[in-house]
Protein backbone atom coordinates (compact mmCIF):
# COMPACT_ATOMS: atom_id res chain seq x y z
CA UNK A 1 0.00 0.00 0.00
CA UNK A 2 2.85 2.33 0.88
CA UNK A 3 4.48 1.68 -2.53
CA UNK A 4 1.26 2.44 -4.36
CA UNK A 5 0.92 5.72 -2.43
CA UNK A 6 4.51 6.66 -3.33
CA UNK A 7 3.91 5.89 -7.00
CA UNK A 8 0.75 8.01 -6.99
CA UNK A 9 2.54 10.91 -5.25
CA UNK A 10 5.49 10.72 -7.63
CA UNK A 11 3.11 10.59 -10.62
CA UNK A 12 1.17 13.60 -9.33
CA UNK A 13 4.41 15.49 -8.69
CA UNK A 14 5.69 14.73 -12.21
CA UNK A 15 2.36 15.62 -13.80
CA UNK A 16 2.23 18.92 -11.87
CA UNK A 17 5.85 19.77 -12.64
CA UNK A 18 5.50 19.03 -16.36
CA UNK A 19 2.18 20.81 -16.78
CA UNK A 20 3.42 23.91 -14.94
CA UNK A 21 6.69 24.09 -16.80
CA UNK A 22 6.99 27.32 -18.75
CA UNK A 23 6.50 26.90 -22.45
CA UNK A 24 9.20 28.34 -24.66
CA UNK A 25 7.57 31.48 -26.03
CA UNK A 26 10.84 32.96 -27.19
CA UNK A 27 11.05 34.45 -30.65
CA UNK A 28 12.16 32.45 -33.64
CA UNK A 29 15.87 32.89 -34.22
CA UNK A 30 17.07 35.10 -37.05
CA UNK A 31 18.78 32.13 -38.74
CA UNK A 32 16.34 31.92 -41.66
CA UNK A 33 17.15 35.54 -42.55
CA UNK A 34 20.90 35.34 -41.98
CA UNK A 35 22.96 36.37 -45.00
CA UNK A 36 22.61 38.72 -47.96
CA UNK A 37 19.43 39.22 -49.98
CA UNK A 38 19.38 41.15 -53.27
CA UNK A 39 16.60 42.45 -55.48
CA UNK A 40 17.12 42.63 -59.22
CA UNK A 41 17.33 46.06 -60.85
CA UNK A 42 13.87 47.63 -61.19
CA UNK A 43 12.52 50.99 -62.37
CA UNK A 44 10.48 52.89 -59.79
CA UNK A 45 7.64 55.37 -60.35
CA UNK A 46 10.18 58.22 -60.51
CA UNK A 47 11.80 56.54 -63.58
CA UNK A 48 15.06 55.96 -61.72
CA UNK A 49 16.35 52.42 -61.50
CA UNK A 50 16.98 50.83 -58.13
CA UNK A 51 18.94 47.92 -56.72
CA UNK A 52 18.28 46.96 -53.11
CA UNK A 53 20.33 44.73 -50.82
CA UNK A 54 19.60 43.51 -47.29
CA UNK A 55 22.31 42.01 -45.10
CA UNK A 56 21.38 40.23 -41.87
CA UNK A 57 24.13 39.27 -39.43
CA UNK A 58 22.80 37.95 -36.14
CA UNK A 59 20.43 40.67 -34.95
CA UNK A 60 22.00 43.44 -37.07
CA UNK A 61 20.43 44.50 -40.37
CA UNK A 62 21.78 46.79 -43.10
CA UNK A 63 19.50 47.81 -45.97
CA UNK A 64 21.06 49.52 -49.01
CA UNK A 65 18.99 51.25 -51.67
CA UNK A 66 21.12 52.12 -54.71
CA UNK A 67 19.45 54.68 -56.98
CA UNK A 68 20.59 55.08 -60.60
CA UNK A 69 19.73 57.78 -63.13
CA UNK A 70 19.32 55.30 -66.00
CA UNK A 71 16.92 52.41 -66.45
CA UNK A 72 19.47 49.59 -66.06
CA UNK A 73 21.20 50.35 -62.72
CA UNK A 74 24.45 51.44 -64.37
CA UNK A 75 24.70 55.20 -63.69
CA UNK A 76 25.12 55.88 -59.96
CA UNK A 77 23.05 58.69 -58.47
CA UNK A 78 22.89 58.06 -54.72
CA UNK A 79 22.81 55.33 -52.06
CA UNK A 80 20.63 55.21 -48.97
CA UNK A 81 21.94 52.97 -46.17
CA UNK A 82 19.65 52.14 -43.25
CA UNK A 83 21.17 50.31 -40.28
CA UNK A 84 19.10 48.51 -37.62
CA UNK A 85 19.87 46.45 -34.51
CA UNK A 86 18.06 44.09 -32.15
CA UNK A 87 16.20 42.16 -34.85
CA UNK A 88 13.62 39.98 -33.14
CA UNK A 89 11.45 37.52 -35.07
CA UNK A 90 7.91 37.26 -33.71
CA UNK A 91 4.68 35.49 -34.57
CA UNK A 92 4.39 33.32 -37.65
CA UNK A 93 1.91 34.58 -40.24
CA UNK A 94 0.18 32.47 -42.92
CA UNK A 95 -0.62 34.15 -46.23
CA UNK A 96 -3.51 33.35 -48.59
CA UNK A 97 -1.01 31.79 -51.01
CA UNK A 98 -0.09 29.18 -48.38
CA UNK A 99 3.32 30.76 -47.79
CA UNK A 100 4.40 31.73 -44.30
CA UNK A 101 6.39 34.53 -42.80
CA UNK A 102 6.84 36.36 -39.54
CA UNK A 103 6.25 39.63 -37.84
CA UNK A 104 9.46 41.21 -36.59
CA UNK A 105 10.87 44.22 -34.80
CA UNK A 106 14.18 46.04 -34.97
CA UNK A 107 15.60 49.34 -33.78
CA UNK A 108 16.95 52.23 -35.84
CA UNK A 109 20.71 52.69 -35.58
CA UNK A 110 21.21 55.18 -38.41
CA UNK A 111 20.05 56.49 -41.76
CA UNK A 112 22.78 57.62 -44.16
CA UNK A 113 22.80 59.10 -47.64
CA UNK A 114 25.76 59.03 -50.04
CA UNK A 115 25.54 61.38 -53.03
CA UNK A 116 27.32 60.20 -56.18
CA UNK A 117 26.97 63.25 -58.44
CA UNK A 118 28.34 66.76 -58.05
CA UNK A 119 24.94 68.18 -59.06
CA UNK A 120 23.34 66.34 -56.14
CA UNK A 121 25.97 67.64 -53.73
CA UNK A 122 25.52 71.23 -54.94
CA UNK A 123 21.73 71.05 -54.71
CA UNK A 124 21.65 69.70 -51.14
CA UNK A 125 24.34 72.13 -49.96
CA UNK A 126 22.46 75.08 -51.52
CA UNK A 127 19.37 74.30 -49.45
CA UNK A 128 21.26 73.01 -46.37
CA UNK A 129 19.14 69.88 -46.65
CA UNK A 130 18.62 68.06 -43.34
CA UNK A 131 20.36 70.98 -41.62
CA UNK A 132 23.63 69.91 -43.27
CA UNK A 133 25.65 72.33 -45.41
CA UNK A 134 28.76 70.23 -45.99
CA UNK A 135 27.44 67.43 -48.19
CA UNK A 136 30.36 65.84 -50.06
CA UNK A 137 30.70 63.54 -53.05
CA UNK A 138 30.86 59.81 -52.19
CA UNK A 139 30.69 60.54 -48.46
CA UNK A 140 27.94 59.05 -46.28
CA UNK A 141 26.03 61.71 -44.33
CA UNK A 142 23.98 60.69 -41.29
CA UNK A 143 20.47 62.18 -41.26
CA UNK A 144 19.03 60.07 -38.41
CA UNK A 145 16.45 62.06 -36.42
CA UNK A 146 16.73 65.08 -38.73
CA UNK A 147 14.13 66.94 -40.75
CA UNK A 148 14.87 66.95 -44.47
CA UNK A 149 12.42 69.09 -46.41
CA UNK A 150 8.99 68.16 -45.10
CA UNK A 151 10.04 64.73 -43.77
CA UNK A 152 11.29 64.14 -40.24
CA UNK A 153 13.23 60.88 -39.96
CA UNK A 154 13.07 58.72 -36.86
CA UNK A 155 15.70 59.01 -34.17
CA UNK A 156 18.09 56.23 -33.18
CA UNK A 157 16.52 53.48 -31.04
CA UNK A 158 13.07 53.95 -32.60
CA UNK A 159 11.48 50.49 -32.83
CA UNK A 160 9.98 49.47 -36.16
CA UNK A 161 7.34 46.76 -36.60
CA UNK A 162 7.61 44.78 -39.83
CA UNK A 163 6.39 41.73 -41.72
CA UNK A 164 8.11 39.38 -44.15
CA UNK A 165 7.13 36.40 -46.29
CA UNK A 166 9.68 33.72 -47.12
CA UNK A 167 9.20 31.39 -50.09
CA UNK A 168 12.26 29.18 -50.50
CA UNK A 169 15.15 31.58 -51.18
CA UNK A 170 12.81 34.48 -51.97
CA UNK A 171 12.06 37.16 -49.37
CA UNK A 172 9.18 39.65 -49.62
CA UNK A 173 8.79 42.61 -47.26
CA UNK A 174 5.90 44.67 -45.97
CA UNK A 175 6.27 48.28 -44.90
CA UNK A 176 7.42 49.40 -41.47
CA UNK A 177 5.43 50.97 -38.67
CA UNK A 178 6.86 52.77 -35.68
CA UNK A 179 3.49 53.04 -33.96
CA UNK A 180 0.33 51.04 -33.90
CA UNK A 181 0.26 47.57 -35.41
CA UNK A 182 2.26 45.33 -37.69
CA UNK A 183 1.79 45.55 -41.47
CA UNK A 184 -0.74 43.04 -42.78
CA UNK A 185 0.65 42.50 -46.28
CA UNK A 186 3.91 42.33 -48.18
CA UNK A 187 4.98 43.83 -51.50
CA UNK A 188 5.09 40.96 -53.97
CA UNK A 189 6.61 42.99 -56.83
CA UNK A 190 10.11 43.25 -55.32
CA UNK A 191 11.74 39.88 -54.67
CA UNK A 192 14.87 39.67 -52.53
CA UNK A 193 16.83 36.54 -53.47
CA UNK A 194 19.22 34.86 -51.01
CA UNK A 195 22.79 35.17 -52.28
Amino acid sequence: MKNILQIILISLFCLTFISCAKKDDSSTTTTELEGTWSAACYVDTDNFSNKNTITVSGTDVIVKYEVHSDSSCNTDLLTWEDTYSSLSIGDEISFDSGATGHQYTFNVVSFKLTLQTTDGVSALNAESSCGVSDWALDTATNYTGKTCGSTTYHAANTTYLGLYKLVGNNLFLGGFSSTGSYPTSVLNTITYVKQ
